[in-house]
């Protein structure tokens, strides 16, 4: 009977010193995971590629350069957002000749409205049905084509509208 009551006393034992490792585990990665500083993601948009590696450098993040050319064209994390310091950013970068219509294709339509409005052109927006969801809200194609001269004319953006099948 004693043997019983020291065995039961010793499991009882045990299975608390697991619960409290557990416990004290948990707290530490809590206290581990919550000590990183967390900074935001600037506005970098229309800015050169060395000013926009250098500011996220700044704030020790990590950029991820994406595309060719010398300015931004978003990134992502988009502006504003708060993240921790380490995190990896994605700076997608488009060739940025005032004087040629940008290649906006396959780019979500809100990206290419602000992008439009940072540099001043005028565009007009125009629903085109889809049946992927992959292409609902993404520009699918524009008038007048990209690298053509830009003369000032409005920029009329295809953005397809996902409906799904109707059959």
């Amino acid at each position: 009977m004693i043997k019983i009551r020291k065995l039961i006393k010793n499991l009882i034992f045990f299975i608390l010193g697991i619960v409290a490792s557990g416990i004290f585990a948990f707290f530490m990665m809590t206290v581990f995971a919550n000590s990183s500083n967390t900074v935001e993601i600037p506005y970098l948009i229309g800015e050169d590629k060395k000013v926009a590696v250098s500011s996220l450098e700044e704030l020790n993040l990590i950029p991820n350069i994406v595309g060719n050319g010398e300015k931004v064209l978003y990134t992502d994390p988009e502006p504003g957002t708060k993240v921790k310091e380490g995190h990896h950013v994605i700076v997608q970068l488009r060739e940025m000749n005032t004087l040629k219509i940008p290649d906006l294709i396959g780019v979500p339509s809100g990206v290419a409205q602000q992008f439009l409005s940072e540099y001043n052109i005028a565009y007009e927006i125009r629903n085109q049905l889809t049946y992927t969801p992959e292409e609902n809200d993404v520009v699918l194609n524009m008038s007048p084509t990209p690298g053509n001269n830009y003369s000032g004319e409005k920029v009329i953006l295809y953005v397809g509208e996902y409906e799904g099948s109707n059959q």
